[in-house]
């Protein structure tokens, strides 16, 4: 299997993975830019990319706008673009012929070709320059002086006497010769243009006509500068790719299929059916007018069609007519264009859409996904864009201010689950997608294409509802207590992803805890103790027992709710009971440091007897244990055995406060005797406290065993010394 069948069987893969375990989504649609997609997926009139069903991409324009020229002199003869060549084809009396003598050899494929001034100059745009070739009475060669650095890579070209103008990316610019050489002539260039296509010189003025986007755009010379004059706009087209004049004031637009002849009538320009051609093209994207003749030529395919007027009307002439191999492929990637789909109304107000697509992006080309919820605010979101390394996909958060880089160009794929393609927008009905196409290499273009019959797929998506919570007690008895609420979504099916939670002391907001974003879908949070004998629980270290909590979620799209109410609660508890001291320990068992509490021996809940601190039948235990909540007095009893209790030595007492929070120390030992305290006694504890807010009490078991174990006994520290005298018996 080759990697171009490996990659495609993975794609497919993902692809069906997303659709039948994907999250639940208030509505997705898919586009496989097909004939039957199509129509009801892409807005045409807002479209200006290729939208190519049989290929089922979706790309640059490729203009080919002004690969045929005739002379101003109003003669047969024309030139053709060709690979590597410019072709002059003259009339023998019975067929156009090429003329060798004056075609042209070129270093590589032109992009624009214009018959110059004077017959039979010739201008070709190439990637470097703008090249003028002259004829020295042997062929043709390059004339330095007329020729223009700064016409390289012009899509389009155009001339009159001493005046050569050139499309370069979103600009026309204007040259003309001064005596010796070619200087740019600033008040003869357009201005305000958003997607010019093509131009037109009008002859016998400084007057030119644009295509910019599907519209005609009329400047004025007024002896200065040039002015737009919108009474002479052409409006209505569908598809144009190239414009043409026709004498002085006419003009011939290729639009879609039909090639469009619009004449002056004193005031503005009106379409002219008996000059247009409305039928028996293919796909044509050149049109050049014989001057002082309806004459024109056509470029379709590889055709030049050559149409005479015959009185009525425009007539196929085959005889003028030639074929060049390889004319289709020549001309110039647009340097922009955009596709846009129609809005989809998913049911409901949504302000998360996602969109993901399958593109090709080759170096110095890119495409940049827009979204929108509610049909008019669009809002960047990411981008691929090729580099000679590969492509690179990029998120952005910010509008397109700055981009993160994600990974290649599957990481925007229709199988990638990557969250970061989700944004965020003012929520609406009308969700729209629109694809920026843009290249830097005329060459290039980038492409939206079909996967498995699938090209683009979009989702939405409505944020969770902020959460409910549920407190289960107004004053909690634990520390530990367990925080719950309730996750709903107005997206049926819709689960929680995951949550945040944050704990601030109600009298202040001071924070107490924040749990960050936690990868769960359970829908309640224990508050933890520490863990640790020597750091107090989050809820002591607070120094209040008075609470507030919110919590916010995220559904499994990873779309995150807004924050909670705030709840109230409050805790009146012990924990962290602790052994700190040991007098005499048994064997095997380390000595806590009373003053090193990072060596204090924490009781956790559940532990069993065996896992307890061991000690020794009558030995001092020191305990410490915490309290959250205005505790004032605290008891402390110890049972063990059969009917025992320990004999408390001191406390329990105060020795630490925080605030309402305090910590307890209490002494205690057992009766030495192994009778009494026989081998493995569990010594355990009944801890309670009372205060003005309530009381609070811990009790082992149930929270463990107990809180020490007894492993011998104190007597065996003890020693006998028979002392006597003697009698001399």
């Amino acid at each position: 299997m080759t990697a171009q069948k490996i990659f495609l069987v993975l794609a497919l893969a993902g692809l069906h993975f997303f659709f039948r375990a994907g999250p639940a989504l208030a509505a997705t649609w898919q586009y496989g830019i097909t004939d039957a997609d199509t129509p009801t997926t892409i807005d045409r009139a807002a479209t200006t990319a290729v939208v190519d069903t049989t290929l089922h991409e979706i790309r640059l324009p490729k203009y080919n706008a002004h690969a045929a020229s005739f002379w101003p002199d109003g003669g047969p003869d024309y030139v053709v673009m060709a690979p590597n060549k410019v072709l002059h084809f003259s009339f023998d009396g019975t067929w156009m012929v090429e003329n060798p003598i004056v075609s042209i050899t070129l270093p590589s494929n032109p992009l624009a070709v214009a018959a110059g001034w004077q017959y039979p100059d010739v201008v070709v745009a190439l990637p470097d320059k703008l090249y003028h070739y002259s004829f020295t009475g042997t062929g043709m060669v390059e004339n330095p002086a007329l020729s223009v650095a700064g016409l390289a890579g012009a899509a389009a070209v155009g001339v009159r006497e001493g005046e050569v103008a050139g499309l370069v990316g979103k600009s026309i610019k204007d040259f003309m010769f001064d005596g010796t050489g070619m200087v740019e002539v600033p008040y003869l260039e357009p201005s305000g243009l958003t997607n010019p296509i093509d131009f037109a010189l009008m002859a016998g003025s400084y007057d030119v006509a644009v295509l910019d986007g599907n519209q005609v755009r009329y400047y004025n010379f007024t002896g200065s500068v040039l002015v737009e004059n919108p009474a002479l706009a052409i409006t209505g087209l569908s598809s144009p790719v190239a414009i043409a004049a026709a004498g002085e004031k006419d003009l011939v637009v290729v639009d879609g299929k039909q090639v469009k002849h619009f004449s002056f009538d004193g005031s503005a320009f009106r379409y002219n059916a008996a000059l247009s051609v409305t039928s028996g093209l293919n796909n044509p994207v050149c049109v050049a007018v014989r001057p002082g003749t309806f004459d024109r030529i056509i470029i379709d395919g590889d055709q030049v069609k050559y149409y005479s007027w015959d009185g009525t009307q425009l007539v196929y002439n085959p005889n003028m007519s030639v074929t060049v191999t390889g004319l289709s492929n020549l001309g110039s990637y647009a340097p922009s264009a955009v596709a846009v789909s129609q809005a989809k109304d998913p049911g409901n107000n949504v302000d998360y859409v996602r969109v993901r697509a399958y593109v090709s992006v080759p170096d110095k080309t890119s495409i940049t996904f827009s979204l929108t919820a509610d049909g008019s605010n669009w809002v960047k979101v990411w981008r691929v864009r090729g580099t000679p390394s590969g492509p690179v996909a990029e998120v952005t958060s910010d509008n397109g201010a700055t981009w993160t880089a994600i990974g290649d160009s599957q990481a925007v794929s229709p199988a990638s689950a990557d969250t970061r393609l989700w944004a965020k927008l003012p929520a609406g009905r009308a969700v729209k997608w629109r694809a920026d196409l843009a290249t830097s290499d005329t060459g290039a273009t980038p492409k939206i294409v079909a996967v498995g019959g699938v090209a683009v797929v979009w989702d939405t998506n409505a944020k969770p509802n902020p959460p409910v919570i549920d407190i289960q007690e107004t004053c909690y008895t634990t520390t530990t207590p367990t925080l719950a609420w309730t996750f709903s979504d107005p997206d049926p099916g819709d689960v929680q992803s995951a949550y945040q939670l944050q704990i601030v002391r109600a009298s202040d907001f001071q924070p107490v805890l924040d749990t960050g974003k936690v990868t769960s879908d359970s829908a309640e949070y224990r508050v933890p103790s520490s863990g640790v004998p020597h750091v107090p629980g989050p809820l002591w270290d607070s120094g209040d027992y008075r609470f507030k909590v919110r919590v916010k979620v995220w559904d499994q799209a990873g779309v995150e709710s807004d924050w909670s109410a705030w709840a109230d609660f409050c805790v009146i508890a012990f924990e962290r009971p602790r052994v700190a001291g040991i007098a005499s320990p048994p064997p095997g068992q380390v000595a806590p440091d009373p003053t090193n509490p990072s060596t204090h021996i924490l009781i956790t809940p559940g532990m069993t007897a065996a896992q307890l601190p061991k000690v020794k039948a009558g030995a001092k235990v020191t305990l410490l244990v915490d309290s959250v909540g205005p505790l004032d007095t605290v008891t402390a009893v110890f049972p063990y055995g059969a009917g025992h209790q320990a004999t408390i030595g001191s406390g329990p007492a105060a020795v630490t406060v925080n605030g309402t929070n305090k910590t307890w120390q209490v002494e205690f030992w057992t009766d030495p005797s192994l009778e009494v305290t026989p081998e493995g006694t569990v010594v355990e504890m009944r801890l309670s406290g009372t205060g003005p807010e309530g009381s609070a009490a811990l009790n082992a078991p149930d929270y463990a065993d107990g809180v020490v174990v007894t492993i011998g006994t104190v007597y065996n520290d003890w020693f006998v010394v028979l002392q006597g005298r003697d009698t001399g018996i």
